[in-house]
């Protein structure tokens, strides 16, 4: 199809003289209003401006477009029908500064000018009906977009792709849904949605994705054809990022803005609760000490604000008692902040529910407001064609406030000031998704609600202090994640049909550009079971966020669903703190690509076809293939592996990949959970803790499962509570392994930053090799019959993985270390 336009326009080159002194004529008046490099045309045919590398401008009667090489593999398309521009809506990162490619080549060959980098190319064919095409860096066609113009005019966009790809992104799961599919095949509706989904104006392949700036939308597909309506701009911009998933989601990061590391006890064990008191948080608390079940956050529903008092009691502490109040005093040492100082003693932050909406008037009053409402009626920050609500809980009339104005952020986190200085260090976002029920039907808000009132927050305690900020929230809009932002999946059911169903809605909302998810641990509706309880802990242990909770009254703690359960779950939930050197340097990585700790098997193994849709295992960093039980009294639990070899984690078998494998599960015990280590990769692990870092880690272990190929794994570290890493105070070094003929290299690398990391070794096992010998540079090292080893000795053992060799070396120099 292009070549045979080339030909075309060189044909039409030939052309009458008075044709091209026109053309000529054209080209010049349009420079004078146009800045910068042009393509002008007339009547489909233009002539050559001088180009800047890496750029395309192009001006004809429809309009104006921009095609623009950002990245060696991400180009930015903006067409202006008419000429006609718009602001960029929340999905793009406000502070997107993606310069164009001055590496990048850019010819003309008739009708035809093409950009390349080394890892894509495009092209631009100018005659009716102009062509917009893609293709990766081996010169495959990926996509083509015809009639630009016309798209944008319609508020659409008309994409051709290969035959038979699959398709993915667009929108996540529904809270009802049972379908539990990734693929998009079929398109989607794009937007927030409510109870858990997530959206975005997104779809992608295992070779690329496109990204379309717009407020919600819709995507259709027939055939090859993918179809985009109901665009929210008057001008179409899109990106189009090529490579495998892994680059193409650290693209996307790079244009929709990368998540902020966020709080290292929000990696940690978290208990959610509705329906308690001060007294009674202590005393849980003080058994999760006891017990020595590890537990970092307890986040309050309702009980902890003063709900339905005046004086902006939806935003401070329940230490109050009027009788306007929902349920008072529930905390009396609150608000003064003795209750937080009590619980931080125990290493225990605090977290609270936050609602978007306010009551409206004094309790028996239809006239005389509150006074929060009374500003935001002065200031106008009600949000616009709401109609009248009854709050659930007072059963009094509340209005909800437009997030997306400055002055109702502004103002909604000043006056929540006071509970973040008394201890309200996390906040936990509900309902603004929709209303629920107004007048027989559901009110919803707009798609970018939750992410400003996440924002709000965000930007709130980022002035006012330098600690980190975690919120969660009950949907997810593409560009959310930039502000702290977490999702967790609604008010789900209890029960093994449900837990099932959150494996497909975690990886659903990874695909929308979401790395932090989490769930109702245990159902928010009903009472599991114990196997149910254990199962579904051991489930959350391998998720971004691990945290449990229930409806009004509903105890999550491991301890009530009795001897057997408690025993899975703390089990569950020890491993998990034993992984965080592993879980947090994964999160350090999220924030440099985008790219979070739990990764769908396609991205990983896009070649993989079995892969396409598999939803019950995942992997966790780079290391862990996880596949929970979600089946009650299962016994047999099948597990397809990927190509390469692998090692159950807890047995320590050792299995080849590109097989279904049936897993032996102990029905009666529960504690058993499909866990496989990946050959060539590394493991980094801590002795067991409380709560995170009760003892800094002074010594890490590493178990290296080297490979032919050379692998690596960076561990991180810093304080782990403010932005300091964002100056450069951190911790970084680069661990690398590769088997040779000889036996196994290693290098550690030299630690990077400015902060003072307690880390003062690694006690590092390579799995498979029993050596005679270990240098390193250059030195014999002493061999010891034991592994009570000193700093730059060695042994080898035996453990469940078979033989092995371990060195202790020092972190605080780079070495290389020869096994042989």
């Amino acid at each position: 199809m292009i070549e045979e336009k080339v030909q075309r326009s060189i044909a039409k080159e030939e052309g009458s003289v008075c044709r091209r002194t026109f053309g000529y004529f054209i080209a010049v008046t349009l420079l004078m209003v146009w800045i910068g490099p042009v393509w002008a045309q007339s009547s489909g045919r233009g002539r050559r401006t001088p180009q800047v590398p890496g750029s395309i401008r192009m001006a004809v009667p429809a309009g104006v477009m921009e095609v623009d090489m950002v990245g060696d593999n991400i180009i930015r398309v903006d067409v202006k029908p008419e000429g006609k521009t718009s602001p960029r809506t929340p999905v793009i990162d406000p502070n997107l500064n993606m310069a164009v490619g001055s590496g990048t080549a850019v010819s003309e060959s008739g009708d035809s000018i093409v950009m390349r980098s080394g890892e894509m190319s495009v092209s631009v064919i100018r005659s009716s009906p102009m062509t917009i095409s893609v293709f990766d860096g081996g010169g495959r066609k990926l996509l083509e977009q015809s009639d630009p113009f016309g798209d944008a005019s319609s508020h659409s966009g008309h994409f051709i792709h290969r035959v038979g790809e699959n398709l993915y992104g667009m929108a996540g799961l529904n809270i009802r849904d049972n379908g539990s599919s990734l693929l998009r095949n079929n398109g989607s509706l794009v937007s927030a949605g409510s109870q858990g989904e997530s959206g975005g104006p997104w779809f992608f392949t295992t070779s690329y994705g496109v990204l379309i700036d717009s407020e919600d939308g819709a995507f259709d597909t027939r055939d090859n054809m993918v179809q985009f309506s109901r665009n929210s701009r008057d001008d179409l911009e899109y990106f189009v990022i090529v490579g495998h998933p892994l680059k193409v989601f650290s693209g996307l990061a790079t244009i929709t803005g990368r998540p902020p590391l966020p709080p290292k006890w929000s990696l940690g064990f978290i208990n959610s609760q509705w329906g308690t008191t001060e007294a009674e948080i202590k005393k849980i608390a003080a058994t999760y000490r006891v017990k020595q079940i590890p537990l970092d956050v307890f986040i309050f529903d309702f009980d902890w604000k003063a709900w339905g008092e005046d004086n902006y009691g939806e935003w401070r502490w329940n230490s109050t008692s009027t009788s306007e109040s929902y349920s008072a005093d529930k905390f009396p040492n609150g608000i003064n902040g003795k209750l937080a100082k009590d619980m931080n003693a125990e290493s225990i932050r605090l977290a609270g529910i936050l609602k978007p909406r306010i009551l409206v008037y004094k309790k028996g009053s239809t006239t005389d407001m509150h006074e929060a409402a009374a500003y935001a009626e002065a200031h106008n920050l009600w949000y616009p064609g709401e109609p009248r609500m009854m709050d659930y809980v007072t059963h009094r009339e509340a209005r909800d406030l437009d997030f997306s104005k400055a002055e109702t952020r502004s103002w909604y986190w000043k006056h929540l000031e006071p509970s973040f200085d008394a201890g309200i260090v996390g906040w936990w976002n509900d309902e603004a998704d929709n209303t629920g029920t107004v007048n027989d039907g559901i009110f919803n808000f707009n798609s970018f609600q939750f992410l400003n009132m996440g924002r709000a927050l965000y930007e709130g305690q980022r002035e006012h202090s330098d600690l980190r900020v975690w919120s969660l929230n009950r949907n997810y809009y593409m560009g959310a994640q930039r502000y702290g932002y977490a999702e967790w999946s609604g008010d789900i059911q209890t029960g093994f049909e449900s837990m099932e169903r959150q494996r497909a809605r975690m990886l659903a909302t990874i695909n929308m550009g979401e790395p932090h998810w989490s769930m109702d641990t245990g159902g928010f509706f009903g009472h599991p079971t114990a196997e149910n309880y254990a199962r579904w802990v051991e489930f959350a242990t391998f998720v971004p966020i691990d945290r449990v909770h229930g409806g009004l009254e509903e105890k999550r703690q491991p301890w009530v669903y009795g001897p057997m359960a408690e025993a899975a779950a703390v089990q569950a939930i020890r491993l998990r703190y034993t992984l965080l050197p592993y879980i947090y340097s994964y999160e350090r990585e999220a924030n440099d690509t985008g790219v979070g700790l739990v990764r769908p098997l396609f991205w990983v193994f896009p070649d993989d076809s079995k892969l396409a849709n598999e939803i019950s295992s995942w992997m966790f960093g780079d290391a862990l293939l996880v596949s929970p039980v979600v089946v009650s009294g299962e016994t047999e639990h099948l597990v397809y592996l990927p190509a390469g070899t692998w090692y159950d984690y807890f047995r320590g078998t050792r299995i080849e990949g590109e097989q279904t494998i049936n897993y032996k599960v102990d029905a009666k015990t529960w504690q058993d959970i499909p866990v496989f280590v990946r050959a060539g990769s590394i493991l980094a692990s801590q002795p067991q803790q409380n709560y995170v870092d009760e003892k800094p880690a002074t010594e890490v272990t590493l178990d290296v499962f080297p490979d032919v190929h050379s692998i690596q794994f960076v561990y991180y570290d810093d304080d782990g509570e403010t932005y300091a890493y964002e100056k450069g105070k951190d911790y970084r070094q680069t661990i690398k392994a590769q088997r040779n003929a000889l036996g196994i290299q290693l290098q550690i690398g030299k630690a990077e930053g400015t902060f003072h990391s307690a880390l003062q070794s690694y006690f590092v096992k390579v799995h498979g090799i029993a050596a005679k010998t270990a240098v390193m540079d250059g030195k014999d090292l002493v061999i010891m019959h034991d592994t009570t080893l000193k700093a730059e000795q060695w042994t080898t053992g035996r453990d469940r993985f078979g033989v092995y060799t371990a060195i202790r070396i020092p972190a605080d120099r780079a070495s290389d270390i020869a096994i042989r």
